[in-house]
């Protein structure tokens, strides 16, 4: 074999192993009784692979099966491209292997709900919606459970695992406040006739629905409200009934957000302080790190509790979550000397220099 097909083969082994900006390549198995089935099966065992190097505390694996069911419904949009390597039938099942590129993005719209998720220790939430208002009759009130239900569902979709409808034994209790209007006939100037003094409208044979939800975020223990917020849904078409129902959902989509965007603000709060630990061979690197530390923006305090035999530990006050305070740190220290991640919780960043 001449230096030439050497050089090609060690390029397409470094390409299939080698993670490359915000992304990582790996050969995985996938089985299903269906070929469709098994590419399921390998996208979800590509994107827990990668996504099991990150998250890899001990903490963080209890919890996996949050990130496990957040994956089979959102590994599609984790996949950047997907190749059969091969493919076998094994009596009913079908076996492949394949190559599967995974955005590996920390900062990825999945990873940043799997640390909000992480930071809260995976709450327990009770979605109650009530109709409210007398607009719509008794009929609509079983819109309030289809925007309860809905909205549970997108909650899941966001990674949150134990979603429920009753306000018993949970952590947080969102209430929500429905309203869905009669709907609107919408009309047209009439250009047809201006002979009158005031134009005449026509009939367009549409309507428009609106539902509107006022919601509150209470933690169960204490009554204390964390969070309020308004959302609106609305609608144009001609058929009332699908048209309340697409309503609705739209509403239970924008409500969701909202929710995700109140979980971060009370993510924020959580971290006070987070305990390092680290180990390096060098012990001149662990004396530095307290330096370091110290001019990564959102550090309030650093304080050293013990160093020996390689081994450092150190009390960090921050707001920053422990994966975020070793990317800053990392970028502090940049190429002076690597920062590698062993392992995170909640509260503790274990790394080596």
């Amino acid at each position: 074999m001449n230096l030439k097909k050497i050089l090609i083969g060690a390029a397409a082994i470094f390409s299939i192993y080698a993670p490359v900006a915000n992304a990582e390549v790996v050969v995985v198995q996938g089985s299903g009784s269906t070929e469709s089935a098994a590419i399921q099966d390998a996208k979800r065992q590509a994107v827990e692979e990668v996504v099991g190097v990150i998250l890899k505390s001990e903490s963080s694996m209890v919890n996996f099966n949050l990130v496990y069911d957040a994956m089979n419904v959102r590994a599609q949009g984790y996949v950047k491209s997907f190749k059969i390597l091969n493919k076998k039938k094994s009596g009913e099942m079908i076996d492949i292997t394949a190559q599967v590129d995974i955005s590996s993005d920390q900062g990825s719209e999945l990873m940043k709900d799997m640390e909000v998720i992480m930071s809260l220790n995976d709450p327990r939430l009770a979605v109650v919606t009530e109709y409210y208002g007398d607009d719509g009759g008794e009929n609509f009130k079983r819109y309030a459970e289809m925007c309860n239900s809905a909205i549970r569902q997108e909650l899941i979709k966001r990674g949150f695992t134990h979603v429920v409808d009753k306000p018993a034994n949970v952590d947080y209790i969102i209430v929500g406040k429905l309203t869905v209007g009669k709907g609107r006939a919408i009309t047209l100037p009439n250009f047809n006739d201006l002979s009158k003094p005031q134009m005449t409208q026509m009939e367009t044979g549409l309507t428009k629905n609106e539902a509107i939800i006022d919601c509150k975020i209470k933690k169960a223990d204490t009554d204390e409200i964390i969070g309020e917020f308004h959302a609106n849904g609305s609608n144009i078409g001609s058929s009332s009934g699908s048209l309340d129902n697409q309503t609705v959902l739209q509403l239970a989509g924008k409500a969701a957000q909202e929710v995700r965007t109140i979980f971060n603000l009370e993510a924020s709060k959580v971290f006070k302080s987070v305990k390092i630990v680290a180990q390096s061979s060098d012990s001149g690197k662990l004396m530095q790190l307290e330096n370091y530390l110290r001019q990564v923006q959102g550090v309030t305090g650093v304080y050293v509790r013990s160093m020996s035999n390689g081994k450092c530990i150190i009390d960090v006050s921050t707001g920053l979550s422990p994966q975020n305070l070793h990317r800053s740190l990392s970028e502090v220290v940049k190429n002076k000397f690597p920062i590698r991640l062993q392992s995170f919780s909640s509260t503790v960043l274990e790394i080596s220099i």
